[in-house]
């Protein structure tokens, strides 16, 4: 304890004698503008409300003398970042443009970034709060700021697939890819960075997620493969989850070994659903049976869609607008999926079930047409579901 009260007031005293240092320069040279940025940028991060605005007034005089000093105004916008997020990308934007004429672009274009990332945050809350109209305004804003940001592409992908707009989100999400690879300095694979541990690569890895993930609902599960692959060979360690995709591409495949292989490595509640529908048709049927019962008790909510979604291409089964084995249209399945989503979700009041349902619903979303791939799917999940989930009743 001594020890740390010894520490804390040494650095107070090297603090105090850097700041004597630094206000004797100013009062050498009042007209030194590198002395009164030096000066207000130490002031302005003590972070006590004195020293700040004595830090603000040093740094301004700084701008007010060298009209062409681009550092001093970075200072502030660090700082306007944290107080005014408006006044923050309009100092951001001038020091870019200060440094641009000095010819450094690569700070220009970081500062520019910092001030589209403003932006950005405020993008993903909308999106976050339900609003993908604002959400994707501020997307669109932040990219007129920084071409280049990557993430805001990411999210415009995100609201074209909540769309089932999965041609223009692949669009996006390439996009953002190459963007990235720009970022990275031209590179895919940096050499001794730990992928996902440096921040710098994560919007890389969710723009090839996001990638991945639309080539799935597209129906290209060969190419989602190579997507998939690609991240967990930069990042073995698997942040993003891709390690329980990958049975469900492969069974989507025809790979059943492959796809067995990795339900039994990686597979959770949900996974169950497809393992079980494997199982079922590799002829283990009572194996499957029971993962099918352990499945729908765990994750009820997923049953619930599915049942609705099946009971939908049953209707255009019996009419010879579809038949199993077949991919359903894009059209099909986006009307099945939405109408579960709108029959069950206003019988959902507690908080934590809708979220529950949520995540059901998104996991559906992806993997449902698995279960079109079989004519007997739908028997199989009602004869194992209807007496575990009984029917549908108000406030499921």
């Amino acid at each position: 304890m001594k020890s740390h009260h010894r520490s804390e007031a040494s650095w107070k005293q090297r603090q105090v004698t850097e700041l004597a240092t630094l206000r004797e320069a100013v009062a050498h040279d009042p007209k030194d503008a590198g002395a009164h940025h030096r000066l207000g940028a130490t002031l302005l991060f003590i972070f006590d409300d004195k020293t700040m605005e004595e830090g603000i007034k040093h740094l301004n005089q700084a701008i007010k003398l060298k009209k062409d000093f681009p550092e001093p105004v970075e200072v502030l916008a660090d700082y306007a970042a944290m107080t005014d997020p408006r006044k923050a990308i309009r100092l951001y934007k001038k020091a870019a443009d200060l440094f641009r004429h000095q010819g450094d672009e690569k700070k220009a274009d970081e500062l520019l970034s910092r001030a589209a990332t403003i932006i950005l945050d405020e993008g993903w809350e909308a999106r976050e709060a339900g609003d993908n109209v604002a959400a994707k305004k501020k997307a669109i804003r932040a990219l007129e700021i920084y071409p280049y940001c990557v993430d805001a592409r990411n999210l415009l992908g995100n609201i074209h697939s909540d769309r089932f707009e999965f041609r223009e989100a692949e669009k996006v999400y390439r996009t953002a890819v190459d963007d990235a690879v720009r970022e990275q300095g031209g590179v895919v694979k940096l050499k001794d960075v730990p992928y996902w541990l440096e921040i710098d690569t994560r919007p890389y890895m969710r723009a090839r997620h996001g990638l991945g993930l639309t080539l799935m609902q597209l129906h290209r599960y060969d190419e989602a493969l190579k997507e998939f692959e690609i991240l967990m060979d930069l990042n073995p360690n698997d942040n993003q989850g891709v390690r329980f995709l990958l049975a469900d591409v492969h069974h989507f495949l025809g790979n059943r070994k492959l796809a067995e292989k990795y339900y039994e490595e990686y597979g959770e509640l949900d996974s169950l659903y497809g393992y079980s529908l494997l199982l079922y048709f590799s002829g283990k049927q009572a194996q499957a049976e029971g993962l099918l019962k352990k499945a729908v008790k765990g994750a009820p909510f997923i049953a619930r869609i599915l049942r609705r979604y099946l009971k939908q291409f049953d209707f255009w089964k019996e009419r010879g607008m579809f038949k199993y084995g077949d991919v359903p249209h894009l059209l099909f399945h986006m009307n099945a999926i939405v109408g579960a989503w709108n029959e069950l979700a206003p019988r959902i009041t507690d908080r934590q079930r809708f979220y529950d349902f949520e995540s059901a619903y998104y996991y559906c979303n992806l993997n449902a047409p698995l279960w079109l791939k079989y004519e007997g799917a739908p028997s199989f999940l009602q004869k194992i579901m209807d007496p575990v989930i009984g029917p549908d009743a108000e406030g499921i």
